[in-house]
């Protein structure tokens, strides 16, 4: 994007030179050079901190008189001036653009049909995001039914220029999702700790949210995960592993274990939220909770 808006303003500069040459009052020795040096005069600036000050467009405004071909010179200058605005104005419209949200179709407005590896490709090819991409803060809330109230979740990636953080949100009136990205900086604490997009939508299709998802009761479901590898060893849950399209029972005598979790439930409560330079933790309790484990570690007693 930033090489794009070079070769656009380098062009547009060209072009209002050879429209200042040839408008030109009169006939003068080296005029083509006069002009350059009047836009660079105009465009000179002095940085103070993180200032940049139009000191030469103040100096010739206060030194110079120029006798010949007065307007042709005074526009050059004004070029140079425009040309430091545009300099100050293309950063925040490069930002602007960067961080618009796109949008996205989902494949089903009911999350027992969504196709999670399908939609993660499209928005992934769509906003062309790392393959290597981690996952983090997934929240789902449906009804009974399957129907999506809210489905939310953050993907990282990490890039030559530093980390990008995707906000990705379903809505629920356009039944599409809401994608838009932010340039985080050269850290994010938790990112190797996290599990890629890709497992994990696959471990979804696998285990079929329909299967996660308790039947009884008329209220919401809810399906949690930040996507962190964790270490477990709670006693009295109910907890299972997700091994392919199996969902295995894991047994008091298996803990402690080390993995990435999902956790349904209904009515979540968020116990905690930790928000640092690098990212943000979240812990969960809510009821009929059933953990669910996948891609697991032995830990050692």
């Amino acid at each position: 994007m930033e090489q794009l808006f070079v070769i656009i303003l380098t062009g547009l500069v060209i072009v209002a030179f050879v429209l200042i040459y040839r408008n030109r009052e009169e006939a003068e020795a080296n005029l083509g050079y006069k002009i350059v040096g009047y836009y660079l005069l105009g465009a000179f600036t002095f940085r103070l901190n993180e200032y940049a000050l139009p000191v030469g467009f103040v100096v010739f405004l206060l030194f110079f008189r120029p006798a010949k071909n007065v307007k042709a010179k005074q526009h050059s200058a004004y070029l140079g001036l425009a040309f430091y605005l545009l300099q100050l104005i293309v950063p925040y419209m490069e930002e602007y653009i960067y961080e618009y949200p796109r949008e996205v179709a989902a494949s089903s407005s009911n999350i027992y049909e969504v196709q999670f590896t399908n939609d993660w490709t499209v928005i992934k090819d769509h906003m062309q995001i790392d393959p290597n991409a981690h996952l983090e803060n997934f929240h789902a809330q449906y009804q009974k039914d399957g129907e999506i109230e809210r489905l939310s979740y953050n993907v990282v990636s990490r890039s030559a220029e530093g980390f990008i953080l995707y906000d990705i949100d379903y809505l629920a009136k356009t039944k599409e999702y809401s994608i838009q990205r932010t340039k985080v900086g050269d850290q994010w604490g938790q990112f190797d700790r996290t599990v890629f997009a890709s497992r994990f939508f696959e471990v979804l299709d696998q285990a079929q949210v329909r299967k996660l998802s308790a039947q009884s009761g008329d209220e919401w479901n809810y399906l949690i995960s930040d996507g962190e590898m964790n270490s477990y060893a709670v006693k009295k849950s109910n907890k299972y592993r997700i091994q392919e399209e199996e969902i295995i029972e894991i047994t008091n005598d298996e803990l402690p274990i080390k993995g990435y979790y999902i956790t349904t439930c209904k009515r979540p409560q968020l116990l905690e939220e930790t928000v640092t330079s690098s990212g943000s933790a979240r812990s969960h309790s809510c009821e009929q909770q059933v953990d669910y484990f996948f891609d697991l570690q032995k830990e050692d007693h």
